[in-house]
């Protein structure tokens, strides 16, 4: 679950960072707890655990040729690693996202499910970029973030999605929001994110997250050019509801937010979504690298699905409805390229 709109800054003791051999990085993060510290891995929900997720993923590259890179990786904890996959050819992509929050599973478990869905997309020429698992170590042990098992952020949890430090304050625009990323593998991610999507700008991404505070349903949130204008949108509402998802369809969001047939774009006082996270940067028109404003990625529609994953819902029924999102994949490229508009990525 995203929070709404606010500006935050983490500052963190400095991590020891090395390259590795083929530009992965390799952090040894101090704040993370030792692997000898960590409970067993969680799979009490029926999670699948990390070691077959990332074994699924694998077959992209074994079997479609696809590249894998490590983003990051946790030496203190067993060798955990932020992984992405993403195809040979290059140019206006997909983008496919989750696990941002690591009690959030039905994102990565849905993405590995749907694979033949998303690689016969693949096959037809468009690019692809998936990043599955993207808090490796707080999928493991059923935590928010990756530093603590407390999902208060004032308790100094934060995210690795956060790019403040990457977008432009709120107030002027004219500098970023925050001083520095929160932690070194949120430094990792958004700007491995923010680099990739040069040679893959995003044209469609959808960000798989669940909401474990809504009793009364799903819905999703919309940003990017066609934020409040978007069949992608309307069409993944649809979906939800096809497979049995119950959704929020009207209201209010606890921070304020309007929902409309199922989807959020603006933000309680009717302005953009700025939230800070990897969905803003990825949409953003402007972006903050080296101290200066620089174009920003501009995706067309990002969308961030969201399933109610309160206490006593079954995450089977979770991942059946985002995997029934993904298999559709071709038809919500198509949508998506049909939408006039900017050019494909800008």
């Amino acid at each position: 679950m995203r929070s709404a709109a606010m500006s935050r800054i983490f500052l963190l003791a400095s991590a020891c960072v090395t390259q590795a051999c083929g530009g992965s990085l390799v952090v040894e993060h101090p704040s993370a707890p030792a692997d000898s510290d960590l409970p067993a891995p969680y799979t009490a929900d029926g999670r699948l655990p990390l070691e077959t997720l990332f074994g699924r993923f694998d077959s992209l590259t074994r079997d479609h040729g696809w590249q894998a890179e490590t983003v990051y990786t946790y030496r203190a904890n067993g060798e955990l690693a932020i992984r992405a996959w993403r195809t040979p050819h290059r140019g206006p992509a997909l983008w496919i996202l989750a696990g941002i929050h690591g009690e959030e599973p039905a994102g990565p478990n849905a993405i590995a499910a749907s694979l033949g869905s998303i690689t016969e997309l693949a096959a037809t020429g468009v690019p692809v970029v998936i990043i599955p698992v993207c808090n490796p170590v707080a999928y493991r042990n059923n935590w928010r973030y990756p530093n603590t098992a407390d999902r208060d952020w004032h308790s100094g949890g934060y995210s690795v999605g956060d790019a403040e430090y990457l977008l432009p304050d709120l107030e002027t625009g004219t500098r970023p929001r925050a001083a520095a990323a929160p932690g070194s593998e949120t430094r990792a991610l958004t700007g491995f994110v923010l680099g990739l999507a040069e040679s893959y700008p995003p044209l469609l991404v959808l960000d798989l997250h669940e909401d474990e505070l809504s009793t009364a349903g799903g819905y999703i949130y919309s940003q990017g050019q066609r934020a409040d204008d978007t069949a992608v949108g309307a069409e993944i509402i649809r979906l939800l509801q096809a497979a049995g998802m119950p959704l929020r369809l009207a209201g209010k969001t606890r921070f304020g937010e309007p929902i409309v047939n199922g989807m959020i774009s603006r933000d309680e006082q009717g302005g953009p979504i700025r939230d800070g996270s990897i969905d803003e940067l990825l949409a953003a028109s402007e972006v903050f690298t080296e101290g200066r404003k620089t174009p920003g990625p501009s995706s067309r529609n990002v969308i961030v699905v969201e399933t109610p994953a309160f206490a006593g819902s079954r995450l089977e029924m979770r991942v059946a409805a985002q995997s029934a999102v993904l298999k559709q994949v071709h038809e919500l490229w198509r949508l998506n390229e049909a939408l006039p508009g900017q050019g494909p990525g800008h």
